[in-house]
């Protein structure tokens, strides 16, 4: 696995990728929780979404290469690693416990 990409969002010349998922915790859809790029430590809370009431997210308008996800809600977090291509979707799924 390469090195994480450097959060940044689309230029002109570039498909936008999506990474779309949901977040459960304990198995149950988890309604605003929150899910962020990461590098190492750092959180990109401008590159985040809240979840809807049925756990669902959407991180739109990435550029291509490795993203690190972090989901969050109260103490309880998870990451996950995905590559996207250019205009490519890729699904991720947390289930938090």
């Amino acid at each position: 696995m390469s090195d994480p990409a450097s959060p940044a969002l689309m230029d002109d010349s570039q498909k936008a990728g999506m990474v779309i998922g949901r977040v459960l915790a304990d198995g149950h859809a988890a309604a605003e929780a929150t899910v962020m790029i990461v590098e190492g430590d750092t959180p990109h809370p401008d590159i985040a979404s809240i979840t809807d009431t049925f756990g669902a997210f959407q991180l739109g308008g990435l550029s291509p290469g490795w993203y690190n996800l972090e989901a969050r809600i109260g103490p309880r977090t998870g990451r996950r690693s995905v590559q996207l291509g250019a205009g490519e979707s890729a699904w991720v799924e947390f289930d938090l416990r």
